[in-house]
């Protein structure tokens, strides 16, 4: 029981910010969920549970989805996520994460420098439409991959999203569709190959508590987030959660 409870707290903490951020819930968990309960067993459990706040988020924000962005992030994902799915009994994944998890880290911390560097070049591109590089493309496809073995896709994505959908609320919004989407396609294949037991179930029940605690306490904190601080936090949230997954 005492597993449970300190894997509720990191699950209250994790979906309090997949709420206010629209990703990065289950790539801070993952790494502490998995070390409590094992690799395979976290990841389905995160997987399934993920959904609740993704999708309280996509319903009170429907109106706000970039379908446009959601369509291009979908069509990238989704053909690398079986691969993810097929690798993740062939690779070692410890080290595949702390490869992923330098990146992570090089990134949000050259977006961080970049935003306090150059607050007016910032004013002025946000009067500007989105402009996307090509090496956020290569990134949806790395990101579905990560998603099939961690369920853990968002900091990849993010490379691409945070620069093709300015407002916050459309930003999670469309994050958050997207997740559900993903997550659902892997909940049915886990539940085929067996992996969904009843332990596991029992498991998700008692975390569901924690869960809709997370859901009221980052609707609470995302009301007082303007747009610029919002991108702070997008890029810290990533930083973090970088840092987590070399943990």
């Amino acid at each position: 029981m005492s597993q449970i409870l300190l894997s509720g707290v990191i699950v209250l903490f994790s979906f309090t910010l997949e709420v206010i951020t629209g990703f990065g819930g289950t790539v801070t968990a993952v790494s502490f969920i998995t070390a409590l309960l094992g690799m395979h067993t976290g990841v389905v459990i995160l997987t399934v549970i993920a959904m609740i706040p993704q999708l309280s988020v996509v319903i009170r924000n429907r109106k706000k989805i970039d379908w446009k962005n959601y369509l291009i992030i979908v069509g990238l994902m989704f053909p690398f996520l079986f691969a993810g799915r097929a690798l993740q009994s062939l690779v070692d994944t410890a080290i595949l994460k702390r490869i992923l998890a330098c990146f992570i880290i090089a990134v949000s911390v050259f977006r961080l420098v970049q935003f306090f560097m150059s607050r007016k070049k910032q004013a002025d591109e946000e009067e500007q439409p989105a402009r996307v590089k090509w090496y956020s493309y290569l990134a949806l496809a790395g990101a579905g991959v990560i998603h099939g073995m961690f369920s853990s896709g968002g900091p990849l994505a993010i490379i691409y999203a945070s620069s093709a959908i300015r407002d916050k609320d459309s930003f999670r919004s469309t994050m958050c569709l997207l997740w559900v989407t993903l997550n659902t396609v892997l909940t049915v294949s886990y539940a085929i190959d067996g992996s969904i037991t009843v332990d596991i179930l029992k498991t998700i029940l008692y975390l569901i508590p924690f869960v809709i605690a997370g859901i009221i306490a980052g609707n609470l904190i995302v009301k007082r987030v303007d747009n610029k601080v919002f991108a702070v936090i997008v890029y810290s949230c990533l930083l973090v959660t970088g840092i987590f997954m070399l943990i």
